[in-house]
Protein backbone atom coordinates (compact mmCIF):
# COMPACT_ATOMS: atom_id res chain seq x y z
CA UNK A 1 0.00 0.00 0.00
CA UNK A 2 2.85 2.37 0.87
CA UNK A 3 4.53 1.69 -2.49
CA UNK A 4 1.28 2.46 -4.27
CA UNK A 5 1.04 5.89 -2.61
CA UNK A 6 4.69 6.61 -3.41
CA UNK A 7 3.90 5.69 -7.01
CA UNK A 8 0.96 8.16 -7.07
CA UNK A 9 3.01 10.93 -5.45
CA UNK A 10 5.92 10.37 -7.83
CA UNK A 11 3.67 10.47 -10.87
CA UNK A 12 1.95 13.61 -9.57
CA UNK A 13 5.32 15.32 -9.13
CA UNK A 14 6.36 14.35 -12.65
CA UNK A 15 3.15 15.85 -14.01
CA UNK A 16 3.69 19.04 -11.97
CA UNK A 17 7.20 19.38 -13.43
CA UNK A 18 5.69 18.92 -16.89
CA UNK A 19 3.08 21.59 -16.03
CA UNK A 20 5.83 24.03 -15.02
CA UNK A 21 7.76 23.28 -18.22
CA UNK A 22 4.70 23.91 -20.38
CA UNK A 23 3.37 26.94 -18.49
CA UNK A 24 6.79 28.51 -18.03
CA UNK A 25 5.79 30.06 -14.72
CA UNK A 26 6.70 29.47 -11.09
CA UNK A 27 4.08 31.78 -9.62
CA UNK A 28 2.25 30.11 -6.76
CA UNK A 29 -1.30 30.39 -8.23
CA UNK A 30 -0.20 28.59 -11.37
CA UNK A 31 1.72 26.01 -9.33
CA UNK A 32 -1.42 25.32 -7.28
CA UNK A 33 -3.51 24.88 -10.43
CA UNK A 34 -0.82 22.57 -11.86
CA UNK A 35 -0.70 20.54 -8.64
CA UNK A 36 -4.50 20.25 -8.55
CA UNK A 37 -4.64 19.23 -12.22
CA UNK A 38 -1.86 16.65 -11.77
CA UNK A 39 -3.50 15.18 -8.66
CA UNK A 40 -6.86 15.06 -10.48
CA UNK A 41 -5.33 13.23 -13.47
CA UNK A 42 -3.50 10.72 -11.27
CA UNK A 43 -6.53 10.08 -9.07
CA UNK A 44 -8.95 9.43 -11.93
CA UNK A 45 -6.45 7.35 -13.89
CA UNK A 46 -5.11 5.32 -10.97
CA UNK A 47 -6.41 2.08 -12.44
CA UNK A 48 -4.26 2.69 -15.54
CA UNK A 49 -1.01 3.24 -13.66
CA UNK A 50 1.48 0.45 -14.19
CA UNK A 51 2.35 -1.31 -10.95
CA UNK A 52 6.03 -1.29 -9.93
CA UNK A 53 6.33 -5.07 -10.36
CA UNK A 54 5.10 -4.79 -13.98
CA UNK A 55 7.71 -2.27 -15.07
CA UNK A 56 11.46 -1.92 -14.80
CA UNK A 57 12.70 -0.29 -11.61
CA UNK A 58 13.26 3.44 -11.88
CA UNK A 59 17.01 3.91 -11.47
CA UNK A 60 19.63 6.11 -13.13
CA UNK A 61 20.82 3.09 -15.12
CA UNK A 62 17.29 2.45 -16.43
CA UNK A 63 16.82 6.11 -17.41
CA UNK A 64 20.13 6.08 -19.32
CA UNK A 65 19.14 2.81 -20.96
CA UNK A 66 15.75 4.24 -21.96
CA UNK A 67 17.42 7.30 -23.47
CA UNK A 68 19.65 5.01 -25.58
CA UNK A 69 16.61 2.98 -26.61
CA UNK A 70 14.77 6.12 -27.73
CA UNK A 71 17.78 7.36 -29.72
CA UNK A 72 18.02 4.01 -31.53
CA UNK A 73 14.25 4.03 -32.12
CA UNK A 74 14.38 7.53 -33.63
CA UNK A 75 17.22 6.45 -35.94
CA UNK A 76 15.17 3.41 -37.04
CA UNK A 77 12.10 5.59 -37.61
CA UNK A 78 14.09 7.96 -39.85
CA UNK A 79 15.54 5.04 -41.85
CA UNK A 80 12.08 3.48 -42.23
CA UNK A 81 10.66 6.80 -43.44
CA UNK A 82 13.15 6.82 -46.30
CA UNK A 83 12.41 3.17 -47.13
CA UNK A 84 8.66 3.78 -47.25
CA UNK A 85 9.14 6.96 -49.30
CA UNK A 86 11.25 4.98 -51.77
CA UNK A 87 8.58 2.27 -52.00
CA UNK A 88 5.79 4.77 -52.56
CA UNK A 89 7.71 6.86 -55.10
CA UNK A 90 9.04 3.85 -57.03
CA UNK A 91 7.28 3.54 -60.42
CA UNK A 92 6.35 -0.13 -59.81
CA UNK A 93 5.55 0.44 -56.11
CA UNK A 94 7.11 -2.88 -55.01
CA UNK A 95 5.11 -3.47 -51.84
CA UNK A 96 4.38 -6.97 -50.57
CA UNK A 97 1.97 -6.61 -47.64
CA UNK A 98 2.21 -9.52 -45.23
CA UNK A 99 1.54 -10.58 -41.67
CA UNK A 100 4.43 -11.64 -39.47
CA UNK A 101 4.19 -13.59 -36.25
CA UNK A 102 6.91 -12.46 -33.88
CA UNK A 103 7.56 -14.46 -30.73
CA UNK A 104 9.59 -12.68 -28.07
CA UNK A 105 10.63 -13.61 -24.57
CA UNK A 106 9.72 -10.36 -22.82
CA UNK A 107 8.01 -10.76 -19.45
CA UNK A 108 7.02 -7.32 -18.20
CA UNK A 109 3.82 -5.80 -19.60
CA UNK A 110 5.40 -2.33 -19.83
CA UNK A 111 8.23 -3.72 -21.97
CA UNK A 112 5.76 -5.51 -24.26
CA UNK A 113 3.74 -2.30 -24.65
CA UNK A 114 6.93 -0.39 -25.44
CA UNK A 115 7.88 -2.96 -28.09
CA UNK A 116 4.42 -2.97 -29.70
CA UNK A 117 4.34 0.82 -29.83
CA UNK A 118 7.89 0.99 -31.17
CA UNK A 119 6.96 -1.35 -34.01
CA UNK A 120 3.84 0.70 -34.80
CA UNK A 121 5.75 3.99 -34.72
CA UNK A 122 8.21 2.68 -37.29
CA UNK A 123 6.80 3.38 -40.77
CA UNK A 124 5.99 0.29 -42.81
CA UNK A 125 5.07 -1.87 -39.80
CA UNK A 126 1.98 -2.03 -37.63
CA UNK A 127 1.37 -4.11 -34.52
CA UNK A 128 -2.03 -5.69 -35.11
CA UNK A 129 -2.20 -7.94 -32.06
CA UNK A 130 -0.02 -8.43 -28.99
CA UNK A 131 -0.90 -11.60 -27.11
CA UNK A 132 1.48 -12.42 -24.23
CA UNK A 133 4.79 -13.27 -25.95
CA UNK A 134 3.38 -13.23 -29.51
CA UNK A 135 3.03 -10.18 -31.70
CA UNK A 136 1.22 -10.16 -35.03
CA UNK A 137 2.61 -7.44 -37.25
CA UNK A 138 1.56 -6.13 -40.63
CA UNK A 139 4.63 -5.29 -42.69
CA UNK A 140 4.75 -3.42 -45.98
CA UNK A 141 7.39 -5.75 -47.45
CA UNK A 142 8.44 -9.33 -46.75
CA UNK A 143 12.02 -8.15 -46.16
CA UNK A 144 10.89 -5.71 -43.44
CA UNK A 145 8.75 -8.39 -41.83
CA UNK A 146 11.65 -10.86 -41.65
CA UNK A 147 14.01 -8.16 -40.37
CA UNK A 148 11.81 -7.67 -37.30
CA UNK A 149 12.90 -11.05 -35.91
CA UNK A 150 16.45 -9.70 -35.50
CA UNK A 151 15.52 -6.12 -34.57
CA UNK A 152 18.17 -4.81 -32.12
CA UNK A 153 15.54 -3.04 -30.00
CA UNK A 154 14.07 -6.41 -28.99
CA UNK A 155 17.46 -7.46 -27.63
CA UNK A 156 17.76 -4.15 -25.78
CA UNK A 157 14.41 -4.78 -24.09
CA UNK A 158 15.45 -8.32 -23.10
CA UNK A 159 18.74 -7.03 -21.72
CA UNK A 160 16.97 -4.34 -19.71
CA UNK A 161 14.65 -6.94 -18.15
CA UNK A 162 17.60 -9.10 -17.09
CA UNK A 163 19.11 -6.30 -15.03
Amino acid sequence: MKTQWLNYIGLTLILVVFWVAVSGSLHWPQLMVGLAAAAFVVFFNRSLIIAPEDRPPVRIKTVIWLFGYLVKLIIDIVKANFQVAWLVLHPKMPIEPNMVELEVDIKRPASRVLLGNSITLTPGTLTVLADDDRFYIHALTIKNGKALKDWPLIERLKHMEDE
